[in-house]
């Protein structure tokens, strides 16, 4: 076994001896069944700790030749697909992760130190093959292809970090891009790979790696396919977690939910959902993946209608987007589109389609991925408006929880602006994201539903406390009237008897009622407590 070269089982048993460690081996069943065909060069991009490393090492020891890697697989899922057997340890499998060699190297050259590492094992492990004549990987497999008949298995982990690393010179680049293209684009080494299997942080980019990469299918946070069930955990999986570790389930689901795969899967980043199981703790874990720059840098772009959308995410909006715009790269923005969609793919947005091709909507996933707005925005120029409301909402439920009925108004007025233009001002959509923008950081110590059903209806916005940060405080119902009066919203909340489902929840309840005037464009609020 070597490193680059069948590397064996010793990465995955790491991952598996984690007590965390979720059983995603149903992907292999997928894999099986592109081994050999057209199909079988997969490329396959997801944000920051989505597990594109552990499912680079489990795809690798299973298919790792040099190694018996049964005994493992037998506990996993896997094993009870009639395509197990077929594959097990049956190839030479090269696994390649470009971020390491990048940082790593000894040359300058992430090309040639592969080829140097990478030619060293086949020279240990094939002893009665001669590759003095062979300097490059695609010389390598080819000798061995046509000594034995043996194909391959290519895994490559972050393939796109030499065009997302500004630190990567032209040269570097050019010499990456003569790389690939030798290792999937010739038909004679093309013969030798039985399966490809590319990761990274971006789709192909439509230019030059895509004419080096063509061949390749692929899968991505807009369209995961028949792999969205391993982009990230599923609703299940992360269900049985909390179940083993005795961590609330609804309370993980709030926090960390809200990327919809196109065929309708829930998925969570699984480093955020193990930091929780880890540390025992509902909180914001992405900082640990990323930097705000990420969002910072991008957002400040001044294209029409990019700001805009911004403050209507912020405000629990979904905004339009068409992701097919977008180039795939660092550099070549063009609009709002190319920005959103970059946005998607690095998990800061969430995505589905509503229409073909490549209309859809985004919006800020989940409360975790709110912080990082938060974060980012807080010295943006041309946010600062905005981010005054987002700052002032801690305030503003201070004021809700004491039933100051005129600071609430005020607060609400205030976010009003952001997120209403001229056309839509007065509408309802309008109202409800004013409310929303308003209470930003009730997440500090709530759980927050926009629209929820609850009792005869739905109620327009619900606060529920935190069991870790909002002990002792009231769940909070608030409903919305335009144009009518605190009175009937206070009165439907009651009639409607929103609070029924509740009823679990051993704290005190506050109704909220709010009334919009859109003649003299304030609002009016009243208060009422139900207590326990």
């Amino acid at each position: 076994m070597g490193i680059f070269l069948n590397p064996g089982t010793g990465n995955l048993t790491i991952d598996m001896n984690s007590r965390f460690y979720v059983d995603k081996s149903r992907l292999l069943v997928e894999l099986n069944h592109l081994v050999g065909t057209n199909e079988r060069f997969v490329c396959t991009s997801r944000a920051r700790r989505f597990g594109k490393t552990m499912a680079g090492n489990m795809i690798a020891a299973y298919y790792s030749k040099n190694c018996d890697s049964r005994e493992i697989f037998s506990k996993l899922k896997i094993a009870k697909d009639p395509s197990f057997e077929k594959y097990l340890n049956k190839f030479n499998v090269i696994q390649l992760d470009i971020n390491d060699l990048f940082c790593n190297s000894t040359t300058g050259s992430v090309v040639k130190d592969a080829n140097k590492y990478v030619k060293r094992e086949f020279v240990k492990q094939f002893l009665t093959i001669s590759f003095d004549d062979c300097e490059e990987i695609p010389q390598c497999m080819r000798r061995v292809f046509e000594e034995t008949g043996e194909k391959f298995v290519i895994i490559m982990d972050e393939y796109d970090v030499m065009v997302r690393d500004p630190a990567v010179s032209q040269e570097q680049f050019a010499e990456y891009l003569q790389f690939l293209n030798g290792l999937f684009k010739g038909q004679s080494v093309a013969s030798c790979i039985a399966l490809a299997y590319l990761t990274g942080i971006l789709p192909i980019i439509r230019d030059r790696v895509q004419s080096k990469l063509n061949v390749f299918r692929e899968y991505s946070m807009v369209d995961a396919g028949q792999f969205s069930e391993f982009v990230g955990f599923t609703k299940d999986e992360v269900k049985e977690l909390c179940d083993a570790n005795n961590m609330n389930f609804e309370e993980v689901t709030n926090y960390y939910d809200g990327y919809l795969m196109i065929d309708g899967t829930h998925v969570y980043n699984p480093k955020s959902v193990v930091e929780a199981m880890i540390r025992r703790r509902i909180d914001s874990y992405w900082t640990t993946t990323g930097h705000f720059d990420a969002i910072r840098n991008y957002v400040r772009m001044n294209f029409d209608g990019l700001k805009e959308s911004v403050n209507r995410m912020l405000a629990g909006e979904a905004v339009p987007v068409d992701i097919l715009s977008y180039l795939n790269t660092m550099k070549d923005f063009r609009n709002r589109n190319d920005v959103l969609t970059y946005l998607i793919h690095l998990g800061y947005l969430a995505f589905r389609h509503t229409s073909s091709g490549g209309f859809g909507e985004c919006w800020i996933p989940n409360q975790e991925i709110k912080r990082e707005w938060d974060n980012a925005l807080q010295d943006t120029p041309g946010f600062e408006n905005v981010m005054k409301v987002v700052g002032a909402s801690r305030q503003l439920v201070e004021d809700t929880l004491a039933m100051n009925a005129d600071a609430v108004a005020k607060g609400l007025d205030a976010a009003h602006q952001f997120v209403a233009n001229n056309y839509n001002y007065n509408n309802e959509m309008a109202l409800q994201s004013a409310v929303m923008l308003a209470y930003f950081h009730a997440i500090d110590r709530f759980f927050v539903f926009k629209e929820p059903q609850l009792g005869n209806g739905r109620a327009d916005v619900v606060l529920v406390p935190s069991s870790m940060y909002g002990k002792g405080l009231p769940a909070v119902i608030i409903e919305l009237k335009k144009d009518g009066s605190v009175g009937s919203a206070l009165d439907q909340i009651k009639n409607k008897e929103y609070f029924k489902e509740l009823a679990n929840y051993s704290g005190d309840i506050l109704f909220v009622g709010i009334n919009y005037d859109s003649k003299n464009k304030k609002h009016s609020c009243g208060f009422e407590k139900l207590v326990k």
